[in-house]
């Protein structure tokens, strides 16, 4: 299946740019799975199979909520996953076979994996895999048009909606953007990253937000269990 949308330019130069809920029991009674949670990682389950089709009708948006309330979600999202550093290197080094192994162990434990997914686009065409390319972009192609969907990012109001650290990294990465200082920032709405980036083509240097609220809601969850 061809979908590859030559416009979308993911570039080596791009890629080396820059180097819920948890289950409560009673005092004293065993705590079971909770029948959520356990319908929450069926939901996600079938939209990934979805994914994992190339469909055209698959709601990514639907999909990284889905991804959110799963006991497979990581807050950090990749930035901890075994295989991701080294694929960089295996790009840099342009040892394309090799990022491709890197690529599949990330993978196997994130499918989700923006980060990822991009390395692997650059490697699987450098290697000629063009099917591989394909599942890919399309990955790529989905997650982005669901961050850039949540908003402009030009400030806390629009900002972009992002659930891991590796995906906003990711985000940034593709974008072309170089970062120039990083903040957290705390309100009654929610919490957000906000950067300072600079455009190196137009030499633009402006604001961007993310709203970050979903995984520190989820990190949080995790240290009280």
């Amino acid at each position: 299946m061809a979908i590859r949308n030559r416009n979308f330019g993911i570039s080596l130069s791009i890629l080396l740019l820059t180097a819920v809920v948890s289950g409560c029991s009673a005092p004293g009674s065993r705590q079971e799975p909770s029948r959520l949670r356990t319908a929450e990682e069926s939901e996600y389950r079938r939209l990934l199979a979805e994914a994992q089709q190339l469909s055209f009708t698959l709601d990514f948006n639907q999909l990284r909520r889905a991804f959110v309330a799963s006991a497979e979600y990581n807050p950090h999202g990749g930035v901890k996953l075994a295989g991701l550093p080294e694929a960089y290197g295996a790009v840099e080094s342009a040892e394309f076979g090799d990022c491709l192994e890197y690529v599949d162990r990330v993978l196997d434990s994130n499918y989700m994996s923006l980060e990822a997914h991009m390395i692997g686009v650059v490697c699987s065409g450098q290697a000629g895999d063009f099917e591989r390319e394909d599942r890919h972009r399309y990955m790529v192609e989905g997650l982005m048009s669901s961050i850039e969907s949540s908003g402009d990012g030009r400030t806390q109001d629009s900002a972009y909606q992002t659930i891991s650290t590796s995906e906003l990294r990711g985000f940034v990465r593709l974008k072309g953007l170089q970062v120039l200082d990083q903040d957290i920032v705390y309100d009654r709405e929610g919490i957000y990253d906000k950067m300072r980036v600079r455009d190196p083509e137009s030499g633009e240097e402006y604001p961007l937000f993310f709203d970050v609220s979903r995984q520190f809601a989820r990190e949080m969850d995790n240290r009280k269990e």
